[in-house]
């Protein structure tokens, strides 16, 4: 069984290639994201929908790509690289976006948006 951050990054490798064969199985049914801003983006409700959007943001509109990673258990918190992350929500003078992605059973279950470190820090737990 692979850990959390390895099924992320594959997860995201086959988001790039178009390969939604192999990636549909990293992604459960009832998968969630939530965008760093409600109103600038729909969060994604369905497997599905995550599934579209991963591959869209990872693809070449936005080649978005895991960066940095703290991994956390079931949880990965990650700096996301990649072309354009103002309009998915990033923030600063340099704009980044930070995700949390939670895994169980080897399938991505949810996904969550940060537009700055701090957030998605305390969001993971990591500041008191």
């Amino acid at each position: 069984m692979s850990t959390t951050l390895e099924t992320v990054k594959l997860a995201y490798g086959h988001a790039r290639r178009g390969d939604r064969r192999q990636l549909e199985p990293l992604i459960a049914e009832d998968a969630t994201w939530h965008p760093a801003s409600e109103g600038t983006w729909n969060p994604c409700r369905d497997g599905e929908a995550v599934l579209k959007t991963l591959m869209w943001r990872a693809g070449g509109a936005n080649k978005l790509r895991p960066g940095q990673t703290i991994e956390l258990g079931d949880r990965v918190v990650i700096q996301m690289k990649g072309k354009r992350l103002e309009r998915l929500g990033a923030k600063g003078f340099i704009p980044r976006l930070f995700q949390i992605v939670e895994v169980r059973n080897g399938k991505i279950v949810r996904i969550q948006d940060y537009p700055r470190r701090e957030a998605a820090m305390t969001a993971a737990g990591l500041t008191p």
